[in-house]
């Protein structure tokens, strides 16, 4: 049985749905890299060098400078993962997995993209701030807004309700997962910077570089996973309906 008809037949679980993500990445080896070195990694890269822990007395406009290239940072990284979804659901249909299809359909939509990007981080840290737990709640709801957009063509709020419909029933399910994905890189980052920093050639820079850009490589299988999820439930939820 091929991937799709096993995400369309039903409702996978967490292990068989990672499992699934790692084949589609080892699979789609040369476009996924391709995508992460050009999208995400040279941002990763002035990230690392600015960390104000290398830094002798970094001053307030270098902090707020850092602030604004974490913020540049997460929303590469948010556009890679959706230009990732484009190359997943292409190679289950077997249409066109090449990285030139996948830059062509994200340039096309960067800016409603970046757009949707914006409103679902605005309303995430209100709530945040606010209350913690209603932040949390808001995150898992809207969690795949930006697949909603990009796979099912959703415009606006209709993106966002289209991520609540596919959570509701699976909320536990959903938050599981992120909070695997956030555990897996935080323990690969820990155990990476841990052994890196008693090498005596690595200087700090070097030290944070590796640390932070190595985990990514190893957690793209379980981002994969995540679409595949998404996958999962949409197929799933159209069967019901």
């Amino acid at each position: 049985m091929s991937s799709l008809s096993k995400l369309q037949s039903r409702k996978l679980g967490l292990i068989e749905l990672i499992s699934m993500g790692f084949d589609v990445y080892l699979k789609n080896l040369k476009p996924i890299l391709l995508l992460f070195c050009t999208i995400y990694l040279p941002l990763l890269i002035i990230l690392s060098a600015l960390n104000p822990e290398n830094q002798n007395n970094p001053s307030g406009w270098f902090l707020a400078f850092f602030v604004v290239v974490s913020i540049v940072v997460n929303l590469a990284g948010i556009i890679y993962i959706i230009a990732l979804s484009l190359i997943t659901e292409n190679y289950l249909h077997g249409r066109d997995t090449s990285y030139q299809s996948a830059v062509q359909k994200i340039v096309s939509s960067l800016l409603p993209l970046v757009g949707l990007v914006l409103r679902f981080w605005i309303n995430y840290l209100l709530r945040f701030m606010l209350l913690i737990i209603p932040g949390i709640v808001y995150a898992v709801n809207n969690q795949y807004y930006g697949l909603a957009f990009i796979l099912r063509d959703q415009r606006g709020k209709d993106a966002f309700d289209y991520s609540r419909s596919i959570v509701e029933g699976n909320w536990w399910k959903v938050l599981f997962f992120i909070f695997l994905s956030v555990l897996s890189a935080l323990g690969c980052q820990f155990i990476l910077n841990s052994v890196l920093s008693n090498i005596p050639v690595m200087k700090n820079f070097w030290d944070d570089l590796l640390s932070v850009i190595l985990p990514k490589f190893i957690v793209i299988g379980i981002a994969i996973g995540n679409i595949l999820l998404f996958l999962n439930l949409d197929y799933q939820k159209s069967l019901e309906s």
